[in-house]
């Protein structure tokens, strides 16, 4: 097999579809509406290829498809890539490469060493001490291009020397365990409505959302931060609830526009509008309601947080 980037000059080439979806392929991918045969099915794109390759049969389940595309990059597409180039290298790696899919993919806590390698792979893609920076900014084609070309082949080492690479990944790290002890310490108010499939959440700043899908139990999250007596308000649902997953249930998508309607009947705040923002990449969003700014940044709402989770709460037990 080789892997080549998505372009439309691929079209009418027989090809799997690795994590993302693209016309006329094969689908090895765990986005909603993919076509992946049933027996393959995971969470992650990444564990869907290694039920790929587990199968006896691998090599004819896809007859005469020997390229492998997806038309962006991310932790979960490049280990699903990985797995299919280098399956002798990857069997072995299947529970890290799992867990560090599952750490970008759903912002889960899959374990310390997971949620370390998806940071050290996002930071060396974006970060200014990324040691391949000076490289890939010479790079004329599509950066996603290049960091699947040179990330392949850096991979297994990336694994093995993580720790050696700690100043990229700590800092991002550290943080999400100070969010992960507040939890732990009770240093932000957390209350389950069960009937709703709500956790509410109130903190003077927005927790991680590892800490959040690690130790709230609703399906859907309002997160109120408190500033000086100022409340912003986010309600989102869990954070797979995008993908089409086996293991973790999948969580029914109820509109919001009603809510926001009755919200902004009872704002006084006139610098910001309750609105649906999306949040994420295109390829893998969610959407949130917030109390917005013209540009979509989050901003102080005059509705105290007792009547906005009153609001919510009645909102989310009609439409359930």
């Amino acid at each position: 097999m080789v892997f080549y980037f998505y372009e439309d000059a691929m079209q009418s080439v027989r090809k799997i579809s690795v994590d993302g979806l693209v016309p006329n392929s094969f689908h090895l991918s765990h986005w909603a509406g993919n076509e992946t045969p049933a027996e393959l099915k995971a969470d992650t794109s990444t564990e869907i290829a290694l039920n790929f390759i587990s199968d006896p049969h691998y090599k004819s389940l896809f007859p005469n498809a020997n390229i492998l595309t997806n038309n962006h990059f991310d932790t979960d597409g490049l280990l699903a890539v990985f797995t299919l180039l280098y399956p002798d290298k990857a069997e072995p790696l299947a529970k890290t490469l799992i867990e560090t899919s599952e750490a970008f993919d759903f912002s889960s806590f899959s374990s310390e060493n997971g949620v370390q390698l998806n940071i050290l792979i996002e930071q060396i893609c974006h970060a200014e001490a990324s040691p391949f920076r000076k490289t890939w900014k010479r790079f004329s084609g599509p950066k996603d291009a290049i960091y699947y070309k040179t990330l392949l082949q850096e991979l297994p080492d990336l694994i093995k020397r993580k720790d050696d690479y700690s100043d990229l990944w700590r800092a991002r790290f550290d943080k999400i365990v100070e969010s992960m002890e507040r939890f732990e310490k009770r240093a932000l108010w957390v209350e389950e409505f069960h009937s709703a499939k709500l956790t509410v959440i109130v903190d003077d700043t927005k927790p991680a959302p590892q800490a959040i899908d690690y130790y709230c139990k609703g399906d859907i999250f309002l997160i109120v931060q408190e500033k000086a007596g100022k409340h912003s308000y986010e309600l989102s649902y869990r954070y797979y609830s995008w993908a089409d997953t086996i293991r973790r249930p999948s969580i029914p998508k109820i509109s919001t526009t009603r809510l926001a309607e009755y919200l902004n009947k009872n704002e006084k705040q006139k610098n910001g509008t309750w609105k649906d923002v999306t949040r994420g990449q295109p390829f893998n969003s969610t959407t949130v309601l917030r109390f917005t700014d013209d540009k979509e940044v989050s901003c102080f709402s005059d509705i105290a947080p007792n009547e906005v989770t009153k609001s919510v709460l009645s909102y989310l037990e009609k439409a359930i």
